[in-house]
C-alpha cells in the first residue's frame, strides 16, 4: 500500500501550504517513520531560529539541546496543510520568545497532515495525538514537570492536542488551548478522537469560524466567542482582504502557469481561511500584550449585544491570561486588524 512506503509520496510546499501526490494514512498502516512522519522541533531563547529536533528515546539530542526542565513548556500542534515552519506555528513561537524563558516545541507532521487529503489528515490526528503522548511521557521520564506543560492546537491540531491529553500515561495535562478546533467530520466522531473538557485539568477554546471550518459547539471548561465566533470575522470580508493584501490579489494572466497557480492559491487561502486563522492571531497577540481581549460571561451573543449580562461580573481575558477557574461561554468584540483587542 502507498501509505506504508517509508520514502513517502512526492510533495511540495506552495506558499504556506504543503501538498502531496497521495495521502499517508497511518490509521491503516501503523508503522511510523520517526524521521519523516513526525518530529518535534524545540526552540528556546538560545536557539530561536534553528530548532533542535527531538525524538522519543534520543537522549543525546535532548541532553545537548537547550531544553530547560525548570521552565514552562509550550507544545504547539499545527493545522491541516501546515508544518512546524508555517506562519501559524511561527507566530506562536515568536510570541512566546518575547516572554520569559520557555521551551517551545512545535509539532512537525506535514506529511500526515498534507493537502488536499482532509479525510486522511483527520484520521491521522489520532495517530499523531497518541504518538505525541508517548513523546510527552518520554520527556516526563527525563525530568519534565507535567504541570508546567501547556498544549496548544489550531484546527486539526486542537483535536490532536485532545487525543494527546487523553493518552498521556505519566499524569494529567494541566492545560489545553484549542484554537478554532476543526469541525468537519469531528461533529460526528466520538470523544476519543477529539478535544473536550475531559482531556486536561483546564481546557479553553477560542471559536472564530464555528460551523464552517471550526467546531460549532462549546467543548471546553471555558469557550470564547469573539464577534459571535463565526465568519466573517471583522476584517475578513472579501473587500477587506483585498484592501489589506493587494500583492496577493493581482491579475494572474500576466504570469506563467506556475506563478498563476501560486497567486490563485494564496488569494484563495487568504479569503477562505481568514476567519479560521483569527483564532491563532488573537491568541498570539494575547501572549505579548497584557490584559487583552476582556470578555463577558453571557447566556448568548444576542444577550451580550444588548448588554443583558450580569453587570457585577468580572471580565475575563481570552487567551494567554485566561483565569483557570473561568467556566462557561464568554463573548467579546475585536478590531478587524492588528492590534485586534480593544
Amino acid at each position: 500500500m502507498f501509505c506504508c512506503l517509508f520514502e513517502g509520496p512526492p510533495g511540495v510546499s506552495i506558499q504556506d501550504a504543503y501538498v502531496q501526490l497521495f495521502p499517508i494514512d497511518r490509521s491503516v498502516c501503523k508503522q511510523i517513520d520517526y524521521i519523516r512522519d513526525i518530529t518535534f522541533d524545540l526552540y528556546t531563547r538560545h536557539n530561536p531560529i534553528q530548532p533542535t529536533v527531538l525524538r522519543i528515546g534520543d537522549d543525546e539530542a535532548l541532553i545537548n539541546s537547550h531544553f530547560n526542565f525548570s521552565e514552562p513548556t509550550i507544545f504547539f500542534f499545527h493545522a491541516f496543510f501546515e508544518s512546524s515552519t508555517s506562519p501559524t506555528a511561527t507566530a506562536i513561537k515568536t510570541a512566546y520568545l518575547q516572554r520569559k524563558e520557555h521551551n517551545i516545541i512545535l509539532l512537525n507532521a506535514q506529511r500526515m497532515e498534507a493537502g488536499p487529503w482532509y479525510l486522511t489528515a483527520a484520521r491521522n490526528t489520532r495517530v499523531v495525538g497518541e504518538y505525541s503522548a508517548k513523546f510527552i511521557d518520554y520527556l516526563v521520564s527525563k525530568g519534565l514537570h507535567l504541570p508546567s506543560l501547556h498544549l496548544i492546537g489550531l484546527s486539526l491540531g486542537a483535536q490532536m492536542a485532545g487525543v494527546t491529553g487523553q493518552n498521556v500515561k505519566s499524569g494529567r495535562i494541566s492545560r489545553i488551548t484549542g484554537l478554532d478546533p476543526a469541525g468537519p467530520l469531528f461533529t460526528k466522531w466520538p470523544k476519543s478522537l477529539k478535544l473536550d473538557r475531559s482531556d486536561a485539568e483546564f481546557v479553553d477554546v477560542i471559536h472564530t469560524d464555528a460551523g464552517i471550518f471550526g467546531y460549532p459547539r462549546s467543548i471546553g471548561h471555558v469557550d470564547f466567542w469573539p464577534n459571535a465566533g463565526i465568519a466573517p470575522q471583522p476584517g475578513c470580508r472579501v473587500s477587506e482582504v483585498k484592501k489589506r493584501n493587494p500583492d496577493a490579489i493581482i491579475e494572474t494572466g500576466k504570469y506563467d502557469c506556475g506563478d498563476s497557480f501560486i497567486v490563485q492559491l494564496k488569494t484563495g487561502l487568504l479569503k477562505v481561511f481568514c476567519s479560521h486563522w483569527r483564532s491563532y492571531q488573537f491568541y498570539a497577540e494575547s501572549v505579548v500584550s497584557e490584559y487583552t481581549f476582556l470578555s463577558m460571561n453571557c447566556e448568548s451573543w444576542k444577550h451580550f449585544k444588548t448588554g443583558d449580562c450580569d453587570p457585577e461580573q468580572t471580565p475575563v481575558s481570552m487567551g494567554f491570561l485566561v483565569h483557570p477557574r473561568a467556566r462557561g461561554n464568554y463573548y467579546l468584540i475585536t478590531r478587524g486588524e492588528s492590534p485586534f483587542s480593544y
